[in-house]
């Protein structure tokens, strides 16, 4: 089974509550609405070197036009995955998340995941707080490494 079937299946309906074809680019985008706002994982396979913010940049310009995300009004969190040959050379606090929620697009978790399945990841939080159940969906993410 592929990792983004893997990951699919460990978080529908227990995080997300549907999977989208709402993006051409994305290898996978599942979706969980709430009120005005939702929650969505885009897992993306990306091939040779790999542009951190290139790649969050253009993620968080394409969900913010297919989703109508407005700052204030509809929001949408958003777990990033990256599914990759080689981790990038770089530390859990090196990967570029956003620290408060004023974006129309909030970046909550980027997570690389290696062919080989070693994982490299990082979420926002305030204090001990985190946000969009972004602990459990990184551990859900890493047990897969066990399948």
């Amino acid at each position: 089974m592929s990792i983004l079937k893997s990951i699919e299946e460990a978080l529908v309906p227990d995080y997300y509550h549907f999977s989208s074809d709402s993006f051409d680019s994305f290898d996978l985008c599942l979706v969980k609405p709430k009120s005005n706002s939702k929650y969505v994982l885009i897992a993306k396979r990306v091939r040779g070197q790999l542009d951190v913010h290139s790649e969050i940049k253009t993620a968080r310009a394409e969900i913010r036009k297919a989703m109508g995300a407005l700052w204030l009004l509809k929001e949408v969190g958003v777990y990033i995955v990256f599914v990759v040959d080689k981790l990038p050379e770089i530390g859990p606090y090196d990967i570029p998340i956003d620290r408060t929620g004023f974006h129309a697009v909030i970046i909550q978790g980027i997570h690389f995941v290696s062919e080989n399945r070693e994982h490299l990841f990082n979420h926002s939080k305030w204090l001990d707080h985190s946000f969009g159940n972004t602990v459990s969906i990184a551990k859900r993410i890493q047990s897969l490494s066990t399948q």
